[in-house]
């Protein structure tokens, strides 16, 4: 078994976030009607879109300067999570049935359209703006995705570029707000939006990996999930273009993932999730950012722990 993480040290950021969040979250949460709410708080959040605001803002001064922004990002991706499993069909999330298999369409689709109104809400026309582009930048990747499953050509630098669409651009709008709250230049602010757009597609490799061989304890998915589904996912791409038609049979998925990492798709994703940390933590650098801040996200790491 395999798991990939991007972690941050020394301190607990993710805990940082949600105390620097939790009550406005919890007032805004609160105007909510009961039934909307009830799907809002069913699934658990990390707060890792929160947090990369709220430490953007912390490399250029005061983090508190932030938190309305903070906020409105964790809005935001509560509702983008909540949009992609009703469009991929997925299952489960966090070790739990998805919302919409809980819930129903229906309500999902209610609830996710009030959590973006209430993400802007929180934002002034310009940051409001920013956010729009970067949701229309999702909303696309899925677009793009849909229109690439219905082709038999498979090419890869057009699936990174959907890739990041869809996984980048929050995270990437997240630090660009976050350091612009803060009072950043827009030289600090452009190298921040990079930070961020290069860890959002270095997690989504860590993902697409895990959602194959991390199994329920790693990802709360099925070991295989993705080839059982016969998802043509970042590692099965990079296998395909190296010559493997991983689907060309009914293979069980355990064969299927065993073809994969023969044909270097693991390592691959592995190998590039390493070079986007680094290319992003060259973008901080460039910031020079205040000494505390620059001490946690230079502690990020890809860590590939394998257990046999």
């Amino acid at each position: 078994m395999t798991s990939i993480d991007v972690v941050a040290r020394p301190r607990d950021v993710l805990a940082w976030s949600r105390a620097m969040i939790d009550t406005p979250l919890t007032a805004a949460l609160a105007t909510l009607p009961d039934e909307t709410r009830e799907v809002v708080e069913y699934h658990r959040s990390d707060f890792s879109t929160a947090a990369l605001a709220l430490l953007a803002a912390d490399a250029i001064g005061d983090a508190t300067r932030a938190t309305k922004v903070a906020l409105a990002l964790e809005l935001a991706h509560r509702h983008e999570a909540l949009h992609a499993d009703l469009m991929t069909r997925a299952l489960s999330r966090d070790h739990q049935p998805s919302a919409w298999v809980e819930f129903g369409d229906d309500r999902v689709v209610s609830t996710a359209d009030t959590l973006v109104s209430l993400a802007f809400w929180q934002l002034a026309k310009p940051e409001a703006m920013i956010l729009n582009a970067a949701l229309l930048s999702v909303v696309d990747g899925y677009v793009q995705d849909v229109e690439m499953d219905e082709r038999d050509d498979v090419d890869i630098a057009e699936y990174l570029g959907v890739a990041a669409a869809k996984h980048s651009a929050l995270t990437a709008c997240a630090c660009e707000l976050g350091a612009l709250a803060a009072g950043a230049s827009r030289s600090q602010a452009d190298h921040l939006r990079e930070f961020g757009d290069d860890v959002g597609l270095a997690r989504k490799h860590v993902d697409d990996v895990q959602a194959i061989w991390g199994g329920a304890p790693v990802s709360g998915r099925p070991l295989y999930d993705d080839l059982a589904h016969r998802r043509r996912t970042l590692p099965v791409v990079a296998a395909i273009n190296a010559g493997i038609d991983v689907y060309a049979t009914d293979a069980e998925p355990s064969e299927l993932a065993d073809r994969v990492e023969q044909a270097g798709g693991r390592r691959w994703c592995e190998q590039q999730a390493e070079l986007l940390l680094a290319r992003a933590l060259n973008h901080l650098r460039q910031v020079q950012p205040r000494a505390r801040a620059a001490e946690e996200p230079a502690g990020l790491e890809v860590r590939h722990d394998r257990q046999v």
